[in-house]
């Protein structure tokens, strides 16, 4: 009570008392709106998903690998971030941990990142509900799904391990964190999505300004999160790479003109939602500022900022604006629009005009949405294509003789630039720049794709020095000028 009233006599600015109790309110709609559903029980439930998954054909994405890998070489502190993706800190963490179950690390992994990725739509739900009601979360979670292109890959991301569709989680969370009143949570959750995504940076460093001021008491994480960032970004690829600028060098791949560079950034950008999404969150914006309520328009300035960031990072730096870089934008707007659309049904008067509205606002979206949710199967035939290919490998491998009678012949090089790339140097125990794309003139072992342009030469060169050691239903591995082979 002492302390109730000291803080009273010298309290903050009225400015932060009106903030306080806008916050204080929301906390408490989203006590009501979330009672008795703590987030670990439909976590637990995205955890139950995500192992059950685990009998769908999916193999990990390009990343996902090349994280596998430097974690492995993190613990055994020879790590050698060269020949992979951009380094990001956040990942390459969690898969040192992850890499401790040996074999079994790839499914770890792919339940660990699964679970996490399926927590966005969880999150998306419960932040749109918190505002309109359980209808809106549904509507938000759909729209999310349905993200972050035509593809629609959101679900192809989760299933192949990918991190982006965890950006988005870490994104929500954080955002729901705040609106709780847990500020130290939400800081660590930003934290946590600054050492995946740079764009995060500049939120991380006004946030922490912002609980700086409010809450001395969290100064000392405030400054162990702002010392985080660039330490594990910058000295994590200074160790791996001899340079803290190689993961900021290595993601500089997107050739021509800035205005080509621009007009591509804003396609993707227009593309990350269907476009009846952005009519419904404009909606929850302009019903908000009827409402004296601050905190919509400010998550649609975040959106706006994040998108914004993505695209002067293509433009001036020459990095991808890919769509699934902007899936914590995504995850804002689809919370925003399914509460706008709630919202817009809601102001019709009841009885049967509201139902016509309704019935007309879903008729005039399903041109807009129906396309994406047809290329689901499409998408679904490509995860299990990608799948076959990493099987096939392991195929491969144990024909050939295993890791090591591969290893023994010297330099290891397949014809595959991407995920089959990554994928054989976690197989094969080795670094990623290890495997090369094509053979050299050393002795080595080649895999190449069956029926592929590799194939077709080294199996009609007629030359000596090449051996077929093993054949798969997808790859065949070669051996060149092989010591062992040829001895043997």
């Amino acid at each position: 009570m002492v302390r109730a009233r000291a803080l009273t006599v010298a309290g903050p600015p009225a400015a932060d008392d009106a903030e306080d109790a806008e916050l204080a309110e929301h906390a408490g709609r989203g006590a009501a709106g979330r009672a008795g559903m703590p987030l670990a029980l439909p976590a637990a439930a995205c955890l139950g998903v995500a192992v059950v998954s685990l009998a769908l054909p999916a193999s990990l994405a390009f990343d996902p690998w090349a994280w596998l890998v430097w974690g492995r070489e993190a613990v055994h502190l020879e790590l050698d971030t060269t020949g992979g993706p951009s380094w990001k800190p956040l990942p390459v963490l969690v898969s040192a941990v992850v890499s401790v179950a040996g074999d079994h690390a790839t499914t770890v992994w792919l339940v660990a990142s699964r679970t996490a990725g399926l927590l966005a739509l969880v999150l998306a739900f419960r932040l749109a509900a918190r505002f309109a009601g359980p209808t809106a979360g549904a509507v938000a979670a759909g729209l999310l799904l349905l993200t972050p292109d035509g593809g629609p890959r959101f679900l192809r991301l989760v299933a192949e391990g990918h991190a982006d569709a965890v950006s988005a989680t870490l994104c929500l969370w954080a955002v729901e964190r705040h609106l709780d009143g847990r500020r130290a949570h939400a800081l660590l959750l930003g934290t946590g999505l600054a050492l995946m995504r740079p764009e995060a940076w500049p939120f991380l460093g006004l946030y922490a300004g912002w609980l700086w001021r409010r809450e001395p008491r969290q100064r000392r994480l405030v400054a162990a999160a702002l010392v985080s960032v660039p330490l594990l970004w910058f000295g994590g690829d200074w160790w791996g790479s001899g340079s803290p600028w190689h993961g900021a060098d290595a993601a500089q791949v997107v050739s021509g003109s800035a205005a080509d560079r621009f007009g591509l950034a804003l396609e993707r950008a227009a593309k990350v939602v269907v476009p009846p999404a952005w009519v419904a969150a404009a909606v929850a914006v302009i019903s908000a500022r009827w409402r004296r309520d601050r905190v919509l328009p400010a998550l649609a300035a975040g959106a706006v900022v994040w998108i914004a960031l993505v695209t002067v990072m293509s433009v001036a730096l020459g990095y991808a604006a890919l769509s699934r870089f902007l899936l914590p934008a995504a995850g804002l707007v689809c919370v925003l629009a399914g509460i706008g659309a709630v919202r817009a049904v809601a102001a019709v008067p009841v009885g049967a005009v509201r139902v016509a509205v309704a019935a007309l606002a879903v008729t005039a979206s399903v041109p807009a949405v129906l396309p994406r949710v047809l290329a689901l199967d499409t998408l679904a035939a490509g995860i299990e294509t990608r799948a076959r290919l990493e099987r096939e490998l392991d195929v491969a491998i144990d024909r050939a003789g295993g890791p090591d009678a591969v290893l023994a012949c010297g330099q290891v090089a397949i014809d595959q630039s991407d995920v089959p790339r990554m994928a054989l140097a976690w197989k094969l125990g080795l670094p990623l720049g290890d495997v090369g794309r094509r053979p050299g003139d050393a002795p080595g072992v080649v895999f190449a794709r069956l029926g592929g342009p590799q194939d077709r030469t080294l199996s009609t060169e007629n030359r000596p020095d090449v051996v077929p050691l093993a054949r798969s239903a997808e790859w065949v591995v070669y051996a060149l000028a092989c010591p062992v082979v040829r001895n043997g």
